[in-house]
């Protein structure tokens, strides 16, 4: 973990970033006695990640397992962009997840889902306060 003291100033770097992990990956992956886990990687520890639907229950903000799903759908291509120079790794990527997404949109239009986007503004609202939200992919912390 980040905090192993094996590198001080990885310490200080990542003092203001979060590092939720997935909600099931915590609740099977970490054990409940690990404080340092429970302090770091617990995502019920952001409110941010949390709204009050309408009928005033607790839930999450985001599809934590459709996150999961999408990082090993891109890890997928890891093979292909390993050795990309950095713009052509961007413009692949972009490109890749764009048509990934107009075929889910498709796939959920057609079995009468609704999909929706997220508002632009939310984003530039956290941009505002300053959060920086990062995945942390260790099943170990």
């Amino acid at each position: 973990m980040l905090n192993s003291g094996k590198h001080p100033e990885h310490a200080e770097y990542f003092s203001d970033c979060a590092l939720p992990v997935d909600v099931f990956h915590f609740k099977s992956k970490h054990k409940e006695t690990d404080l340092i886990c429970n302090q770091f990687c617990n995502p019920y520890s952001w409110e941010e990640l949390r709204i009050v639907s309408d009928d005033g229950a607790e839930v999450w903000h985001f599809n934590s397992s459709a996150a999961e799903q999408s990082n090993a759908w891109i890890g997928g291509y890891q093979s292909i962009v390993r050795e990309m120079q950095a713009d052509r790794y961007d413009f692949f990527l972009d490109e890749m997840i764009k048509r990934r997404n107009r075929k889910t949109i498709g796939d959920l239009r057609r079995s009468r889902k609704a999909p929706h986007q997220i508002p632009l503004r939310y984003f530039f609202e956290l941009m505002m306060m300053g959060v920086r939200v990062y995945r942390h992919n260790s099943h170990q912390c």
